[in-house]
């Protein structure tokens, strides 16, 4: 191993941003490709369909979102399709009713252009009607599109296969919690969501270091969590008998690609009517050594510091402390209990 090798791999603590590179050393250990977030037929070359009615959601203050616009009424009219209808969030409406006024206006396609937080409310308006969406991901995560395997690097290629792509239908998960205060939310996510350390972290990220760093943002907040109690859980998949746990987090994976190449979920796509819950139980530095290693790697490890469970439904009860939860990055609060269940194939997305 070189030298910088081992200087990358010797700086990697915990996952999730919990350590200072865990997902850099992830690029040096991992030795197979990633297994699709979905199931990948043999697809046709991308040429325009027939017409579509299109509307843009977007994000305005996201870098490169004038750019991303410009490239969709482009391509629309070289397609010789009609202007886009265009429709920007705000800090009050952060894309629901922008997209349903694009569904009352006949849009058949929507394309959601902006992170991670304009995707899910894009992804969760679509759910279970017959429009689809198209992703041009301008995030620092960009969950949905590294899933999906989309170019999310290349505006102009998740342009055209927005525009021009091939509908595949993939699952959401439906989530239903108790916040602290006694009042119950319902929320839908793409990719994951959990309650503990990694809702912890992504409060606690700095948005002014976010927009300078990028993913790197989430190891300052991760450091500054790393150590602190655990909490008692008890955990019900599906109809089994509850089990309890002390967690640093739970999760509740869709599909299981994060930043920089590591994969947390141990097989679940987006296309196959499950979900995995996701116990994290580290405890000491050692502990989260463990666990990166674990995952990183792919390998089970002689600490029990992770735990896989998979299912169609979760419910999860914190016994004594409700804890902060997160689904796709956005906050939704400090929750008691949530439930979790899949909802197979209600949203149509554009894949390449």
């Amino acid at each position: 191993m070189t030298r910088p090798s081992r200087l990358l791999a010797a700086a990697g603590l915990a996952v999730f941003g919990g350590a200072a590179a865990a997902s850099i050393t992830a690029a040096w250990l991992r030795s197979s490709p990633l297994p699709p977030a979905i199931a990948a037929p043999d697809r046709p070359p991308l040429t325009p369909g027939p017409p579509r009615r299109v509307g843009v959601v977007v994000n305005p203050v996201k870098h490169g979102a004038g750019e991303a616009l410009d490239a969709v009424r482009s391509s629309l009219r070289r397609a010789g399709w009609e202007e886009p209808r265009v429709y920007e969030t705000t800090v009050e409406d952060p894309g629901a009713g922008q997209v349903r006024a694009a569904l009352a206006a006949g849009c058949e396609l929507v394309l959601a252009m902006g992170g991670d937080g304009t995707v899910r409310q894009a992804a969760a308006q679509l759910a279970d009607t017959e429009a689809i969406l198209g992703i041009i991901p301008l995030g620092t995560g960009n969950l949905l599109a590294r899933n999906l395997e989309l170019p999310f690097t290349d505006p102009a290629g998740c342009v055209q296969i927005a525009l021009h792509g091939h509908p595949h239908r993939i699952d959401l998960i439906g989530i239903r919690a108790k916040l602290a205060e006694g009042e119950e939310v319902r929320q839908r996510f793409t990719v994951m969501g959990g309650a503990g350390f990694d809702a912890q972290i992504m409060t606690d990220t700095r948005d002014r270091l976010k927009a300078r760093l990028g993913w790197i943002a989430y190891v300052e907040a991760g450091m500054r969590n790393l150590v602190a109690r655990r909490h008692s859980v008890s955990i019900t998949v599906d109809d089994a008998a509850p089990v309890r746990r002390k967690t640093r987090s739970v999760i509740v994976a869709n599909t299981g690609d994060l930043t920089a190449g590591i994969r947390l979920a141990e097989a679940s796509r987006l296309d196959d009517a499950r979900l995995e819950t996701i116990v994290l139980t580290p405890r000491s530095l050692l502990d989260w050594a463990a666990l990166t290693w674990q995952v990183i790697s792919r390998r089970r490890g002689l600490l029990p510091v992770i735990e896989h469970l998979h299912g169609r439904r979760v419910h999860v009860d914190f016994l004594h402390h409700p804890q902060p939860m997160e689904v796709d990055g956005d906050y939704v609060g400090e929750v008691r209990a949530f439930t979790a269940e899949v909802q197979p194939g209600v949203l149509r997305v554009q894949t390449a």
